[in-house]
């Protein structure tokens, strides 16, 4: 019988075969399965940091200096919708209401999944339960070497094959409303991801068990129910062949050409670039409005209430995809008010100068929040600082995040939806 690092291990074998990765929630590096999975066992029972790694290995450094990661699969996130009734309600037995949400999620996850078996390369894919309310699906291809393009490239590339990709699963299967059930967002190319063969905290807190994220075959998943999802997750599970992919060179050869025919830019809204901009960080500096106080942040974003709710939450960074755009919405909306921020200019053995934020009142603003993280923060703030983001749309909010969206009490929201009524 394995003990639970054999069976971490095993998990990492065929999920994260390369390396160095970042690890846990705060980020730190793995340079091994044993070194990860370490990492991750002492992550499993801390509220404020997660048993994650990243999807992707950096061989030639990670994506903040501008670096493209060894691209090796898309990773698609299946998870039940936040205005759901296990999400979005508080009457009840918490459990009937999760059935009743996974049983929505699961009916299209068999689609897809028998949809899945019929194709060609059945063998390609992944499956992994989250142990909670997601499944995640992986196409596992040859790595893309990274003389195909810039990080930009990259970014786009992967971004319009997923679309793409997306789009022919929601075709091939009938499931028009899959947009909200399915997240393959890969504008993120440090994105991290649940350790098979790890406990999800969460879900044992909210079910009084353990529960565990555990990989599934795909046959599993196309004759799965809510019953076979807690049974299978309650304890972590042997991994063996079955669970081991054969990379499509299909796949890669069609997702290497986007790459290549993908534009190249400094500058980007929504995916692209260099994330670490050492003159839009410092140009931004030089322009901050530094009266700006975190007691004062209520009033200078008073156009969006929802974002000094956030702060307050106790909750704000329990929503997983969710939490990450509400967080995203708020920092490009401190941007456009010019925010400040706090950075340290250095220099390497080559003369090439970095930037880096390390506080500020845009940082403190999140310092109050559960599981805050200030070296998270800050990197987060200095990508989106780098990469020149546009304030983030509040339908972006409405579409991911509704959770966290005021509704009749904000006057943006009453507007917008006032004027649908009346039309």
């Amino acid at each position: 019988m394995k003990n639970e690092t054999e069976l971490v291990i095993d998990g990492l074998t065929y999920w994260a075969d390369s390396w160095p990765r970042r690890v846990t929630k705060f980020q730190r590096w793995a340079t091994s399965p044993e070194e990860a999975a370490e990492l991750v066992l002492d992550a499993e029972d801390d509220p404020q940091n997660w048993p994650f790694i990243s999807v992707y290995s950096f061989p030639e450094g990670h994506t903040k200096d501008g670096n493209v990661p060894r691209i090796d699969r898309l990773f698609i996130d299946f998870d039940v919708p936040d205005d759901g009734d296990y999400r979005g309600g508080d009457r009840g037995d918490p459990t009937a209401r999760w059935v009743k949400d996974m049983s929505k999620l699961l009916v299209r996850a068999r689609k897809v999944a028998r949809f899945l078996l019929k194709t060609s390369s059945p063998e390609s894919w992944q499956a992994v339960l989250s142990g909670h309310k997601g499944i995640h699906l992986d196409l596992a291809f040859p790595p893309i070497p990274t003389s195909n393009g810039d990080q930009s490239q990259f970014l786009n590339g992967i971004n319009g094959y997923a679309e793409s990709l997306k789009q022919y699963i929601i075709e091939a299967t009938g499931l028009d409303d899959l947009e909200v059930y399915i997240d393959v967002d890969s504008s993120d190319l440090g994105r991290l991801r649940r350790v098979p063969n790890t406990k999800h905290l969460g879900a044992s807190q909210a079910f009084g068990e353990d529960r565990f994220c555990v990989p599934v075959t795909l046959e599993e998943l196309a004759e799965m129910r809510p019953a076979d999802y807690i049974e299978l997750t309650r304890s972590r599970r042997e991994v063996d062949s079955r669970f081991k992919p054969t990379p499509n060179d299909k796949a890669a050869e069609v997702l290497t050409q986007r790459i290549r025919n993908a534009p190249s830019s400094s500058r980007r809204t929504s995916g692209g670039g260099a994330t670490n901009d050492p003159a839009r960080l410092k140009a931004y500096v030089a322009d901050q409005n530094d009266k700006i106080t975190v007691d004062s942040l209520e009033f200078v974003l008073t156009d969006r209430p929802c974002i000094a709710e956030f702060f307050e939450r106790e909750d704000a960074f329990r929503y997983r995809a969710a939490s990450h755009y509400m967080e995203m919405f708020a920092i490009t909306h401190m941007m456009r008010h010019k925010v400040p921020i706090e950075i340290e200019v250095s220099k390497n053995a080559h003369g090439k100068e970095t930037v880096e934020v390390v506080g500020g009142t845009m940082v403190e603003a999140f310092r109050g929040l559960p599981g805050f993280d200030e070296e998270y923060t800050c990197e987060r703030v200095e990508t989106y600082i780098s990469l020149g983001y546009s304030p983030m749309k509040c339908e972006k909010v409405w579409q991911k995040a509704p959770t966290f969206c005021l509704q009749d009490s904000c006057g943006i929201w009453s507007a917008e939806k006032g004027q649908a009524k009346q039309t």
